[in-house]
């Protein structure tokens, strides 16, 4: 009861103090680097106070102007926090430099404000991954909680479903719907120069199947089913059912990343330059002995594997650092399966893990009651409250959609079972290249319906 009431006061005392909230200092601009930053500042923070490091997700456009800061910056502005974003330097999968973006913008923030006492970092998918690395970089000011929505905790492991996908295709569509090929001896990744800028977060069906008009050939997968040919159907519920992909528009975003992101990781200057980091050989993809005979086995530069990995791997040295990681369930881009890499590498007394119970498939599409539930969750953690229960987010979110503080619904699911990522993402050896053989299944991201309004950039 005692702890019910103190979540009660703690609800009526946050919305108070946004409607309290005044005013706030703003500033941005361009780094050296090339990445742009903002950060605002609440009246009344001073050097010493607390610091939010804001990560956003996956965007393919070039970085070109000041990054938002995110869904929650009222609140956290309200509660006194700055609350400070980098736009990253590198366009995509910005993994490989957004360690030293954040690293630059602490610096900048300490030069036109002050140095902060702690830092939190925060931030959904691409930008959950990135969060979970701050909690492990040293080096960096002091640091008690992270806050990563359906992060892509994989990391490198991710792209090993896009590349399954990327030379299946071939085979399902070959003669019927071909892709776009780039440059010998890697003809499955795009050059650099065909990679649209227009399609962004790749998560708009209409600009992708525009730019892949070769799907909508093979699967119909743009046309009302009956459309659709017999074999169009076919091949499109033969991919599906490979990639483990129900949703339709998933599919759509997957193939997207599959065509596009893994181009720009392998062809980027700034990436892996041309080197090829992913392996099919020995991977056992029976479950379609079609595609199982039929795909280009491809071995990986070992160096380039070890590349991706070390940009992208999370490994969990994150000291006494509190991880609050949350998933909607049925995101068909960033799996929940990812959670598996936060369960197995940060200790149980030291992460919650929080899956939302969803009728529709969606990427990152918390409720703002949901977003804010896990907030305040961690906020109480890392002042000294009791570690939370997934029950405890549930009644939380609940008085705060209650208050009409946020909207919900609230869908916290206590008895949450999550598909392992291996069930998902076919494992393959990775002694290679001395990486984890723990092996991950993640894809591509989801339909417009379905984007999550909490965690759009």
């Amino acid at each position: 009861m005692r702890g019910w009431l103190q979540r009660a006061i703690g609800v009526i005392a946050l919305g108070a103090a946004v409607a309290a909230h005044a005013g706030s200092r703003v500033y941005s601009g361009e780094a050296p680097s090339g990445a742009w930053y903002q950060f605002e500042v609440p009246d009344g923070w001073h050097a010493g106070d607390a610091l939010v490091l804001y990560q956003h997700g996956f965007d393919l456009k070039p970085p070109e102007d000041a990054p938002g800061l995110g869904p929650l910056k009222s609140v956290m502005l309200a509660e006194g926090y700055a609350v400070a974003a980098t736009s990253y330097r590198q366009r995509g999968w910005a993994l490989f430099t957004a360690i030293a973006d954040n690293r630059e913008l602490l610096r900048l923030f300490a030069e036109r404000v002050g140095q902060p006492g702690e830092v939190i970092p925060y931030g959904g998918s691409m930008g959950g991954l990135v969060t979970l690395r701050l909690a492990e970089t040293r080096g960096l000011p002091p640091m008690r909680g992270a806050y990563a929505l359906c992060p892509a905790a994989a990391g490198a492991r991710l792209w090993d479903s896009a590349i399954d996908l990327r030379l299946a295709y071939d085979v399902v569509c070959r003669d019927v719907g071909d892709l776009p090929q780039g440059d010998e001896p890697l003809p499955w990744a795009v050059n650099l120069d065909d990679i649209p800028d227009d399609i962004g977060d790749l998560a708009d069906d209409e600009s992708v199947l525009r730019a892949l008009v070769a799907v909508n050939r093979c699967t119909g997968v743009n046309l009302p089913p009956y459309l659709r040919t017999d074999a169009m159907q076919r091949r499109l519920d033969e991919l599906m059912a490979f990639t483990h992909i129900s949703d339709e528009h998933f599919f759509v975003t997957n193939i997207g990343y599959a065509t596009y992101v893994l181009a720009d990781i392998v062809r980027a200057d700034d990436k892996l330059g041309g080197r090829n980091p992913f392996t099919t050989a020995g991977v056992d993809y029976s479950s379609d002995p079609t595609i199982d005979a039929g795909i280009e086995r491809i071995v990986a530069d070992p160096a380039a594997a070890l590349a991706l990995h070390a940009a992208s791997d999370f490994r969990g040295a994150v000291g006494d650092v509190k991880v609050m990681s949350m998933h909607t369930s049925r995101d068909e881009l960033v799996v929940p399966g990812n959670q598996d890499f936060v369960r197995d590498l940060v200790p149980a007394d030291q992460r919650v893990i929080a899956i939302v119970d969803e009728d529709t498939p969606s990427h990152c599409g918390f409720s703002d009651a949901e977003g804010v539930a896990g907030w305040e969750a961690l906020r109480e953690w890392i002042g000294g409250a009791p570690q939370p229960e997934v029950a405890d987010l549930q009644r939380q979110c609940e008085m705060l959609a209650t208050a009409d503080y946020a909207a919900g619904p609230c869908r916290f699911d206590p008895d949450a079972e999550i598909v392992p990522f291996d069930e998902i993402v076919r494992p393959r050896a990775q002694a290679a290249v001395g990486v984890p053989a723990h092996s991950v299944h993640a894809r591509p991201s989801p339909p417009p319906s379905a984007r999550g309004g909490m965690l759009e950039r």
